[in-house]
């Protein structure tokens, strides 16, 4: 199973950016397949990332912890790559938390190895480039989305793209990710039942 994983996580880089053979080769054996059971918090506010995950299975969750409320500011679903940006690039202090909101496994690979793989191929560098420049795209789309479509729209493009993961996040997360109560989410998902 872990070299179907594998197999999933070259086409998605193969998609961004191609890779020959050998440049695969370089990435595939710096990744370490790893395992987390449901509520497992794969990072901690004040801890420093050190690794890029690439989730092949299951959910996550990125959240952080303000005044008593936790906001989520982001779900992972198989296959994207995710952590702590800002801690990871800049070894500080992580601002989030990244919870496994189901069993899951990934792929990771520390900072250490990333660092010694863009000094050995031309490649990783222009993937991490792409990730990042895709994370951007992802976030702006997202702030976007925030202020220009209502909470019912974007739960309904956020369930029709993972309809079956999306059952599997629970409903205050998911009202904390859209920034409305979870009663308001209720009340969407009964009025989409009854179109």
């Amino acid at each position: 199973m872990e070299k179907i994983y594998k197999e999933q996580i070259c086409g998605f880089i193969n998609s961004i950016v191609p890779i020959s053979d050998g440049d695969w080769a370089l990435f595939s054996s710096r990744l370490a397949f790893k395992k987390y059971k449901k509520n497992d918090l794969l990072l901690r506010t004040g801890e420093v990332e050190n690794f890029m995950y690439f989730l092949v299975d299951g959910v996550t969750r990125i959240y952080q912890y303000k005044n008593d409320v936790e906001y989520t500011l982001r779900f992972n679903f198989p296959i994207t790559p995710f952590n702590s940006y800002a801690s990871f690039i800049t070894q500080t202090p992580s601002l989030i938390d990244v919870e496994a909101l189901t069993d899951v496994k990934v792929f990771r690979m520390s900072h250490h190895d990333m660092q010694s793989l863009y000094e050995e191929s031309e490649m990783a560098d222009r993937v991490g480039r792409r990730m990042i420049e895709l994370l951007y795209v992802q976030r702006e789309m997202k702030e976007l989305q925030m202020h220009s479509k209502t909470a019912e729209d974007f739960y309904f493009e956020l369930a029709n793209n993972n309809k079956d993961l999306i059952q599997k996040i629970p409903q205050k997360h998911l009202a904390s990710y859209l920034g409305i109560a979870p009663e308001s989410l209720s009340r969407i998902r009964k009025n989409l039942a009854n179109c």
